[in-house]
């Protein structure tokens, strides 16, 4: 089946930023709030890997009144809808394995892929406390696959896999396994102001019976905590007025977030006085198809594709990169290959492996089913489909097959953990970045604590946790990260949080 070459664009969205990010810092949050609408324990802004964590950890440290607020009708947000794949290192799969692996070697990977750009202490939080979110899956009911992946940038396999293969097998179980112990679930709550009086964090305005497509509510309330109020929002790539005032370059890039992914709770962090990092970074998944929309089950296939087969310039016929790479150099080759496009013709860089890859490789049934994968039956049918020089690509694919067969050096370096020859008939799928992360957000101490921008020090009352923080990943983010970053600060933020309440209780007594 020979696939579309229609040129895809997202739509640009109206509007613009309402204000710089200066204006934002020098604003203050208005006088003290002393009658709340309904006052708990903890609140928890998002309820996805971070929002969860941060629950809990809470309730095991003894709170019993938590209230997590989502904008969405669904909860779960991004965290839902991803691949669910957990890279860290020392976990019990990957030692029943023999996989050797380290702190160490977690670390210098994480800077290898941020450029140096990460903070050294969040970093070093991140892999010394990775391995401890496996008690929290399997006290939660959390099944995993029994396998172990490398993915780009990794010097070693460290990726988890849930049993569904999606995020949604880590949220439903979790999300369960809280709500059964008595977590408040409160969906449409979208959070607009958080409340500071005498310098502390006392709780959040919000908007109940929020639509995120009308951005109508039926009222305003206010709601305050007796301990801390902890924002695990995620990402505002599907903001795109604020996209594209921190960086114009990405304006047109379609994001692979779900329609909630905004910016209106960075505003409120940054108004409360918190400091920012690196609001300009971003990263782009150089798994992405332009054959879906977002990120969905082509992109996961791809992991198996770049590791099992190759990626080449349909232009050339050859490799252009290590497919195995970090993202941010696969997505900056992706990208040379893509300004060689013809005015009616866009050359998307194609990735494709062997038959044998597609019957392991989690997402090859989907996206073979939804158009976004292509069956080739011979080398001929494959160089047709998408206009590639044939001798071009029987010379790339010999020369692979001598790779993996350890008669040849690899030019780009590649690692090899499934040595698989590269034989028709051949399973393919186009390649476009697509913008996915947010590297910046909110400044955090490795307690989850946010960071003031007038003192430098932890503001009272507030954590955040996930992709609504800056930092712990630099420039740009390895694969299977987010996902563990979430858990290892949610858990943190929970545990502390829970060990204010009971300060904050002992002041009031006093």
């Amino acid at each position: 089946m020979k696939p579309s070459i229609s040129i895809k664009r997202r739509s640009l969205l109206q509007g613009i930023v309402a204000g710089s990010i200066g204006s934002a810092l020098a604003g203050t949050v208005s006088a003290a709030e002393t009658n709340y609408s309904e006052s708990h324990d903890l609140v928890i802004v998002g309820s996805g890997f971070a929002g969860l964590a941060t629950a809990y950890a809470a309730l095991k440290a003894g709170l019993k009144d938590i209230l997590i607020l989502e904008k969405m009708e669904a909860f779960g947000g991004n965290s839902c809808l991803c691949g669910g794949l957990m890279s860290l290192p020392l976990s019990p799969k990957q030692k029943a394995l023999g996989i050797t692996d380290s702190v160490e070697l977690m670390v210098g990977d994480m800077y290898k892929a941020g450029r140096g750009f990460n903070h050294p202490s969040l970093a070093r939080k991140f892999a010394e406390d990775a391995a401890s979110v496996c008690g929290m899956l399997d006290e939660c009911g959390v099944e995993l696959k029994d396998k172990v992946i490398r993915l780009g940038g990794h010097s070693t396999p460290r990726a988890l896999v849930p049993a569904s293969a999606s995020g949604g097998g880590i949220i439903v179980p979790i999300h369960n396994w809280l709500k059964s112990r008595g977590v408040q679930f409160r969906n449409r709550t979208q959070v607009t102001e958080l409340i500071v009086t005498d310098g502390k964090v006392r709780g959040v305005r919000v908007n109940e019976g929020y639509d995120w497509q009308t951005g109508k509510s039926s009222r305003t309330k206010t709601i305050g905590t007796k301990g801390a109020v902890v924002v695990c929002t995620g990402g505002w790539g599907q903001d795109n007025s604020f996209v594209k005032t921190t960086m114009p370059a990405y304006a047109l890039l379609e994001c692979t977030s779900q329609p909630g992914a905004t910016a209106e709770m960075l505003r409120a962090l940054l108004k409360a006085g918190a400091l920012p990092t690196m609001l300009d970074m971003y990263q782009l998944g150089p798994w992405a198809s332009p054959d879906e929309k977002g990120a969905g089950p082509a992109s996961f296939f791809a992991d198996y594709a770049f590791a099992e087969g190759i990626s080449i310039n349909p232009k050339t016929g050859n490799r252009y990169m290590n497919e195995l790479a970090d993202r941010r150099t696969r997505a900056e080759a992706q990208l040379k290959v893509l300004t060689q496009s013809d005015a009616d013709k866009i050359n998307y860089p194609i990735v494709f492996c062997s038959e044998k890859t597609t019957e392991h490789a989690e997402g090859f049934k989907a996206a073979y089913r939804d158009g976004c994968v292509f069956r080739h039956s011979t080398t001929e049918d494959l160089a047709k489909a998408y206009d590639i020089p044939l001798d071009a690509l029987k010379k790339q694919i010999s020369e692979y097959n001598e790779i993996v067969a350890g008669k040849k050096q690899d030019p780009f370096e590649k690692p090899l953990d499934v040595k698989q020859k590269l034989e028709a008939p051949f399973y393919s799928m186009r390649l476009t970045p697509k913008l996915h992360y947010c590297m910046g957000g909110v400044a955090i101490t490795p307690k989850a604590e946010v960071i003031s921008y007038e003192t430098l020090k932890p503001i009272s009352g507030l954590y955040a946790a996930g992709e609504i923080t800056g930092g712990v990943h630099g420039m740009d983010r390895l694969g299977g990260c987010s996902s563990v970053d979430c858990m290892v600060f949610g858990l943190e933020a929970g545990r502390n949080a829970a060990a204010l309440v009971e300060t904050r209780n002992v002041g009031t007594q006093k």
